[in-house]
């Protein structure tokens, strides 16, 4: 139980770094419009690199947590 509140933790802290990643990259934008493509690219990467390892756990494990997760909620915000 005490790993369950530590992964918690660990979504909550990355959640707000991301928050403060989202909030300076409209900043920048906004103050320096000449930055969004690299910013952009940026969070290409990011999200890129982040599916990429998630795939490869799931492929090392044999686990699916992608499949888990509904498409659904996380494109209805668009």
């Amino acid at each position: 139980m005490a790993e369950l509140k530590d992964l918690e933790n660990k979504m909550r802290a990355l959640i707000a770094q991301g928050k403060e990643c989202v909030d300076l990259s409209f900043e920048l934008i906004h103050r320096e419009p000449e930055t969004k493509k690299v910013i952009l690219k940026h969070w290409e990467n990011f999200l890129l690199h982040f599916f990429e390892y998630i795939k490869g756990k799931e492929k090392e494990t044999g686990e699916d947590i992608i499949k888990g997760i509904s498409l659904r909620k996380l494109i209805k915000f668009r």
